[in-house]
């Protein structure tokens, strides 16, 4: 399948967000409970991660079981929109719960790039299950949502450590 080592490559960078989560939340876990704003952000990254593998694996999967390849791409796009938007739904619930005081410290910046990429990514991926654009445009909302975890990390390391 074209594409093949980009979109390991994606999984790969994806897990690896992921991993970094994993102990980053042991971590902060072991001295005392994670505060909503940090969890809110970390849970972030992990669904962006989790977006990011299964959309880069599911396409490479559909392939090798016997779908054409414009089948894997559409199909891919159509049932990760499904599992974004889920985790869309989880996430939005996570921030309406939050006080107005602990809303206001997630800040403007990580609310546009936590809401605006995904929605971006989401829209490419509509687009491309539908047939209006190409399949190229897929590997740029995968690529998208590992940006989002990318800039997310790094928000999120730099105020835990420094």
């Amino acid at each position: 399948m074209p594409h093949e080592p980009l979109l390991v490559t994606l999984s790969q960078i994806g897990a690896v967000f992921a991993g970094f989560m994993a102990i980053f939340i042991a971590l902060v876990q072991r001295d005392g409970r994670m505060d909503r704003v940090a969890a809110l952000r970390a849970r972030s990254i992990l669904y962006a991660s989790v977006i990011t593998i299964f959309g880069s694996l599911l396409p490479l999967v559909l392939f090798a079981v016997g779908l054409s390849e414009m089948m894997s791409w559409k199909l891919s796009a159509a049932v990760t929109v499904i599992v974004g938007v889920g985790l869309a739904i989880e996430g939005a619930g996570h921030q309406l719960a939050l006080t107005p005081e602990q809303k206001r410290a997630t800040g403007l910046i990580f609310n546009i790039v936590s809401w605006g990429l995904p929605a971006i990514s989401t829209g490419l991926a509509i687009c491309v299950a539908t047939g209006l654009i190409g399949t190229g445009n897929y590997l740029a909302g995968i690529t998208i949502m590992l940006t989002l975890a990318a800039v997310n990390f790094v928000k999120i390391s730099l105020e835990q450590w420094l």
